[in-house]
C-alpha cells in the first residue's frame, strides 16, 4: 500500500520547469449509445482540474478537455468488443505545471451513461475534481489518488448494488458525502499520509463491511445513529477513541449494536493514522 501511494505520489510531482513551452488546445469527444450492456471505465487524469457526472440522455459518455498539447496528451477510446472504456489525459514523460500554474492546469467535464452497469475506476495525479456519483448504474468503484483535492457526491442512489469500493489516498485527501445512497457493502480503504472522509450518514441499504489500512493519515467516518457499530483494531501507536463503546470479545460495539436494523462493522489497521467516528444524522 505505501508502495503503491508512493508511486501515485511521484506521478503528481509539480517536475516541470516555467521555461517550458505550452500549447493550449480544447477538444470534445462522445459516443452515442448502442445497448445497455455492462461496461468497465476507466478515467486517467494527471492534473487540473476534473469534474464528472452522469450524462443525460442517449450518451455513453461525453468529455471536454483543455490541456497543454506540450506536455499532455488526451486519451478517449472505448473497444465494443471488450466493453472497456478509456478516458483522460496522460502526461508525456514526467512533465507537469509547476506550483505557480496550477491556476492554469487544464480541465477536464466528463459525463458517463446513467443507463449502464459500471465498473468505474478513477485514477488522479495533482487533480482537484469534483465527482458527482450520483444516479449512475455503479457495480464497483475504485479511487486511486496521489496528491488530489477530491470531493464525491452520491446526491442521488445509485441505480445497483455497489459491491466493492476502493480507496487508495497517498498524499490526498479524498472526501465522500452520502455514501448511503451508493448502496455500497463494502469499503476497503488504504491511506498513506492523506485524509480521508467517508460520510455513511442516511438510510444504509444493508450493513456494510470497511477494511481501513492507516499509515501516516487519517480516517474520519460519519455513521447515521441508528446504526450499529463494530470495530476490530490492530494499531501500532494509532486508534480510535473508544468512549462510547462497549468491549466485547473481538472488538468494540456500540451499545445499540445488536438491536439495529443496520450494521457498520470496521477492521482497522493503523500504524501511526488515526480512526476518527461521528454519529450524525445527515
Amino acid at each position: 500500500m505505501i508502495r503503491r501511494a508512493s508511486i501515485l505520489l511521484l506521478a503528481s510531482m509539480t517536475l516541470a520547469s516555467n521555461a517550458r513551452a505550452q500549447t493550449w488546445r480544447t477538444i470534445e469527444v462522445s459516443r452515442q449509445l448502442h445497448d445497455t450492456n455492462a461496461i468497465t471505465a476507466h478515467l486517467d487524469y494527471a492534473a487540473g482540474h476534473l469534474d464528472l457526472k452522469a450524462a443525460a440522455g442517449n450518451t455513453l459518455y461525453h468529455s471536454s478537455l483543455r490541456y497543454d498539447a506540450e506536455r499532455t496528451e488526451p486519451v478517449a477510446q472505448f473497444d465494443s468488443a471488450t466493453r472497456v472504456l478509456n478516458l483522460g489525459v496522460h502526461l508525456r514523460g514526467m512533465h507537469m505545471s509547476s506550483g505557480d500554474e496550477k491556476s492554469d492546469a487544464g480541465s477536464m467535464h466528463a459525463e458517463l451513461s446513467a443507463r449502464v452497469p459500471m465498473d468505474l475506476s478513477l485514477e488522479l495525479g495533482a487533480v482537484e475534481a469534483d465527482l458527482q456519483l450520483g444516479g449512475l448504474r455503479l457495480t464497483h468503484l475504485t479511487v486511486r489518488s496521489g496528491a488530489a483535492v477530491v470531493t464525491g457526491r452520491f446526491d442521488q442512489p445509485n441505480r445497483e448494488q455497489l459491491r466493492t469500493m476502493t480507496l487508495q489516498v497517498g498524499a490526498a485527501h479524498l472526501k465522500l458525502l452520502d455514501v448511503a445512497n451508493s448502496r455500497v457493502s463494502r469499503i476497503i480503504a488504504e491511506v498513506g499520509a492523506g485524509g480521508l472522509s467517508i460520510d455513511l450518514g442516511g438510510a444504509l441499504s444493508g450493513d456494510v463491511d470497511i477494511t481501513a489500512t492507516l499509515a501516516v493519515g487519517g480516517l474520519e467516518l460519519n455513521v447515521a445513529p441508528d446504526a450499529g457499530v463494530f470495530i476490530e483494531e490492530r494499531s501500532f501507536i494509532g486508534g480510535f477513541e473508544k468512549d462510547g463503546f462497549v468491549k466485547k470479545g473481538d472488538g468494540w460495539y456500540t451499545p445499540n449494536y445488536d438491536a439495529a436494523a443496520k450494521h457498520v462493522r470496521v477492521h482497522l489497521h493503523a500504524f501511526l493514522g488515526a480512526l476518527s467516528l461521528t454519529r450524525v444524522q445527515k
